[in-house]
């Protein structure tokens, strides 16, 4: 008998966990094999390091093998932050509009201060698979493309999505779906 597999999904930077294709993710996922918890990050309109990182170790339990991250935007870096200081293997990540060294946006730079650690992350994390559009106006895609080079992630480059937001569009995630059933197929 497999253990039941957690998935949690964090948002990005002024972002909720009502927004975009989250609720949706939940709703496709959610069942007696899969829980889903989207994770309500602190202050997203002035989202500091510290208290994301605490509010990830407070409504995280029992990370281990059977474990996914949904990252999208900031919560990519902050998944990937919290991953490595955890130091659990982890079955896999999904990490949409990310980024890990720099940012466009000024009043997120702490949580790329400092190097990530993209071989813990290799290390910890199974199954790796980055997302990201060409038409990017919050996060450059090169920014993306770059996370994925670092992890030696699969990736995704969809020629339209933006920032994958609700204005976008994105009220569900057909990519993001197929490529979590995948997940959940695969065995550590």
């Amino acid at each position: 008998m497999s253990k039941k597999t957690q998935i949690y999904i964090v948002h990005g930077y002024t972002a909720s966990a009502q927004s975009h294709w989250f609720p949706w993710i939940k709703e496709q996922f959610n069942s007696a094999d899969v829980e889903v918890s989207i994770l309500d990050m602190p202050d997203s309109m002035n989202p500091e390091l510290d208290k994301w990182m605490n509010h990830l170790r407070d409504y995280t339990t029992g990370i281990n093998e059977n474990t996914i991250f949904i990252g999208h935007s900031l919560g990519c870096v902050a998944s990937l932050k919290f991953i490595i200081e955890n130091n659990q293997k982890i079955k896999g990540v999904i990490l949409v509009s990310g980024f890990i060294d720099s940012t466009p946006l000024p009043q997120l730079q702490e949580f790329v201060q400092g190097k990530l650690d993209c071989d813990a992350v290799k290390r910890l994390v199974c199954k790796r698979v980055v997302i990201a559009a060409k038409d990017d106006d919050i996060v450059p895609y090169e920014y993306t493309e770059q996370m994925a080079s670092r992890l030696e992630a699969d990736f995704y480059l969809l020629d339209e999505g933006k920032h994958f937001l609700d204005r976008d569009g994105y009220l569900d995630f057909r990519l993001v779906e197929v490529e979590l059933n995948k997940m959940l197929d695969f065995s550590i």
